[in-house]
């Protein structure tokens, strides 16, 4: 799912100047960490990977991904209701009926069935309209859209590029000296599995126009671990492939049904790690029906949308002669969409009376009226 990053991208282009001031008072806390920080002795993948060679790193991009499931079973339960049953074995027979003026038992149709009928073609007419009016943004969410998040380092052009649907922004090309990684979870060794890794680029560090973030993976085992992928991608960025291990399972690219069990089976894993294996496994039974629809639901809505692409030249970047692809800056939206943006992002000022070298966050009215 990609609700996540479409309300990101929603709320930056619909926030007002007096919306930014108030969500985002505090900006001291970026940058605390520079690119060519070291985060943990021991880089790991956890995973996230879906490729690595000299030029680049594709890795998953979409936080709640493993989630996917629950859209797509509403859909398909309702496409069957109203599609299967109301058109194809009721109105379709009766639209027949009504043409011919014979009713299914021989006699003529009575003036009931000629209002009937019509009604019934109106409502699914009706019915149709409103979902695909006010639910078709939900529902691609997860299916009819691209198969996945994935955001690619480039270490030899210094670049980072994301790959979203275009309703959560679409493809963006930032840079990788302006990437300001945060990690969150557990205490390291807790195996809690609320570890996240947030890599962001404030606009007063990227020049963009517009602020921008990403969860890499989806949910780790600690703070521990999330700290040891950052130190996968950081070394392999400033160091190169040599300096990091083999990743020791690339995600795949293509649905395969049994990620998509694994998938369902994450949220065991902290219990099944940290607590009473019998009970884990007594929970899984007892849920086991659920679990098994969930996974059906994940792999079909994976195997209805469509491979992430990438374009020419990014495909090419870092090979010799090749074009480097321009970092995206926040007219490259359409002028409305920029100034929202720019309107949105977080200005960073430091105190010039402020002993501990704190900042503040202000916004781009506050300094266009300075």
């Amino acid at each position: 799912m990609y609700i996540l990053e479409m309300l990101c991208w929603k709320g930056r282009v619909h926030a007002s100047p007096k919306d930014a001031v108030e969500e985002n008072e505090d900006a001291s806390r970026w940058k605390t960490r520079e690119v060519q920080d070291s985060s943990s002795a021991r880089p790991h993948d956890q995973g996230a990977f879906f490729g690595i060679n000299a030029r680049w790193l594709d890795a998953q991009g979409a936080w709640q991904e493993d989630k996917r499931g629950l859209i797509t079973f509403v859909f398909l339960g309702l496409m069957y209701a109203w599609q299967y049953m109301m058109l194809y074995r009721i109105l379709i027979p009766e639209l027949g009926i009504l043409f011919s003026g014979i009713d299914e038992n021989g006699f003529p149709l009575s003036m009931e069935g000629y209002i009937f009928i019509p009604l019934t073609g109106m409502v699914w007419v009706a019915f149709n309209f409103l979902f695909f009016k006010f639910l078709w943004r939900w529902i691609r969410l997860e299916i009819f859209v691209q198969r996945r998040i994935v955001v690619r380092f480039n270490r030899v052009t210094r670049q980072v590029h994301i790959n979203r649907p275009v309703y959560a922004g679409g493809v963006v090309t930032l840079s990788w000296d302006a990437t300001v990684p945060e990690m969150s979870g557990g205490d390291p060794g807790s195996v809690s599995g609320d570890g996240r890794l947030m890599l962001a680029w404030p606009s007063h560090y990227s020049g963009a126009g517009f602020d921008d973030l990403c969860m890499i993976g989806g949910a780790l085992a600690d703070r521990g671990s999330a700290e040891e992928l950052w130190e996968y991608i950081r070394r392999y960025m400033e160091e190169g492939p040599d300096a990091v291990p083999q990743p020791a399972r690339l995600r795949s690219m293509f649905p395969w049904p049994w990620d998509s069990v694994r998938s369902t089976l994450s949220f065991l894993v902290p219990s099944w790690r940290t607590g009473d294996k019998g009970l884990v496994l007594t929970v899984a039974l007892i849920l086991s029906p659920l679990l098994l629809l969930h996974s059906i639901c994940h792999w079909l809505s994976l195997l209805l949308c469509w491979p992430t692409r990438w374009s020419g030249i990014i495909k090419s970047a870092g090979l010799p002669g090749a074009a480097v692809p321009r970092l995206t800056v926040a007219e490259d939206f359409g002028v409305e969409v920029a100034r929202k943006l720019r309107a949105s992002t977080i200005k960073v000022v430091d105190e010039p009376d402020d002993p501990a070298g704190l900042h503040r966050a202000k916004s781009s009215s506050e300094f266009d009226s300075e």
